[in-house]
């Protein structure tokens, strides 16, 4: 300005020169920053002095009202130079702020059409390489809570870091006191639910993310991404569970078709059979434990359809409880004299504590039950056979074990399993039945408010334990 000004010193007035001054000082300002403009509103006032105030070329003051155009042509340009630096600044800022808004308008646009969670990461490593440059890694989590490595893994990257904080739900990495050293910064991706994955990035410039403003863009998009692999999670869950309760369905209504189709002729069956062993003249003995084999295998068939039904219509919902006050005395006799046939040869022993209260059940699901389990531990199990039944607080117990090998199933929950449906203790076994009948048992037992387990017996076997709840007894007419 001191250049442009000198040819003009003898056409304009002093006060016109400072302007140009102040004009150039609005320059600096608005491309330097405020600390510029504040040296050079001081260069400004020196200049003007030196070379254009007589007397001229020294820092002299002849007249004292010059002092006063100083001062104020300092002050002026300290405040139009900071003014024009924070109009720059708040620009920019708001230029940022458009840029992230921007850049967070674009990835949920992508996120919202992601139908799975490799597209999730893939939009969300590419949101941050636009805003913040360098390298970005989105790992996610497996069922079970594990964090997957990368196929290739970046210069720098700390799969163990990553894996800390993920587990942790902490941030690691730069500008953090965990492993700062290689550059990169590790973020958790928490979702409302859970930890869904680890936000891995180096910044192109290291020195970013020190920007409160940058770190709370980070964040904005690390927890955009954490939301989108959790609808993509629970989507797919929907999804599978949709497809499991149809088939579920499916399988129900053909296990009642067929099983309802089918009992009517081996009910026809079983009585041709019966006829042939009663048949007169007698048949020869070969010809008898034929017919007498073929009755047998079909009653066994028929139980398994029967359980079919049951299981069925269990999981359908239309079976109401028929509840009535019952004497497990009675359900216990009634059960063992309709498996007479199957427990002819077995050694039954039974116990129960005198004195049982009533309980309100629905006689025929417990008989069911009952038979169910009798049947499971004639087939699977050795005899003696044993059934009690105890009171307790508030519950009635009924226990039956055998004195076989005992449960095939003894790790990780395999009792439990047990009771799922078309499961069985060993799948290749010359033993015939569909794996129903526990199912069918839990099913009641539950519906009636109760629970049933499974164990190993002491001294060797299985025991399988019923508990009904009990409220106090009506009382017995006089």
């Amino acid at each position: 300005m001191t250049l442009l000004a000198t040819p003009l010193s003898g056409r304009l007035d002093l006060t016109n020169l400072a302007m140009l001054y102040l004009a150039g000082l609005v320059g600096v300002a608005y491309h330097f920053g405020g600390g510029p403009a504040s040296l050079s509103a001081v260069l400004n006032v020196a200049a003007f002095d030196f070379f254009f105030v007589p007397p001229r070329f020294t820092f002299a003051v002849v007249d004292a009202q010059y002092l006063v155009t100083f001062a104020v042509m300092l002050a002026v340009g300290l405040v139009i130079g900071q003014l024009t630096a924070r109009l720059r600044s708040e620009a920019q800022v708001a230029v940022g702020r458009e840029q992230r808004a921007q850049g967070l308008f674009e990835l949920t646009r992508e996120l919202s059409g992601a139908l799975t969670a490799d597209q999730v990461a893939r939009h969300g490593e590419l949101a941050v390489r636009r805003h913040f440059g360098g390298d970005a890694l989105v790992l996610i989590t497996n069922l079970q809570d594990g964090l997957l490595a990368p196929d290739l893994a970046p210069a720098g990257f700390e799969a163990g870091v990553a894996c800390w904080c993920c587990a942790n739900a902490q941030p690691a990495g730069l500008t953090t006191a965990i492993a700062a050293a290689p550059g990169w910064h590790y973020l958790p991706l928490q979702a409302p639910m859970r930890v869904r994955g680890v936000l891995a990035m180096r910044p192109a410039h290291a020195r970013t993310l020190d920007l409160p403003e940058q770190r709370q863009h980070l964040d904005t998009l690390a927890r955009q991404v954490a939301i989108a692999l959790e609808r993509v999670h629970y989507v797919d869950v929907a999804q599978k569970t949709q497809v499991q309760m149809e088939s579920e369905g499916l399988r129900n209504t053909l296990l009642a078709a067929i099983s309802h189709d089918l009992r009517t002729p081996l009910t026809a069956l079983i009585g041709l059979a019966d006829q042939l062993t009663h048949a007169q003249p007698p048949l020869r003995e070969q010809q008898a434990e034929t017919a007498q084999a073929l009755a047998d295998q079909a009653r066994a068939l028929n139980a398994i359809f029967t359980k079919l039904l049951d299981m069925a219509r269990l999981q359908s919902g239309t079976i109401a409880l028929r509840l009535q006050w019952a004497s497990i005395e009675e359900l216990i006799g009634t059960t063992l004299r309709s498996l007479q046939h199957r427990l002819a040869a077995t050694r039954v022993k039974v116990e129960l504590a005198p004195n049982l209260p009533l309980v309100e059940v629905d006689a025929t699901l417990l008989e069911r039950v009952l038979a169910n389990l009798l049947e499971n531990a004639v087939q699977y199990g050795a005899p003696p056979i044993e059934v009690s039944a105890r009171a307790l607080d508030g519950a009635l117990e009924i226990e039956v074990r055998d004195h076989g090998t005992g449960l095939p199933l003894t790790q990780s929950g395999g009792e439990q399993r047990l009771f799922e449906k078309f499961t069985r203790g060993q799948h290749e076994s010359a033993t015939l039945g569909v794996g129903l009948g526990l199912a069918i048992c839990k099913a009641v037992v539950e519906a009636h408010q109760g629970s049933i387990e499974a164990s190993a017996a002491p001294g060797g076997g299985a025991r399988f334990t019923v508990r009904l709840p009990r409220r106090a007894s009506p009382p017995l007419p006089l």
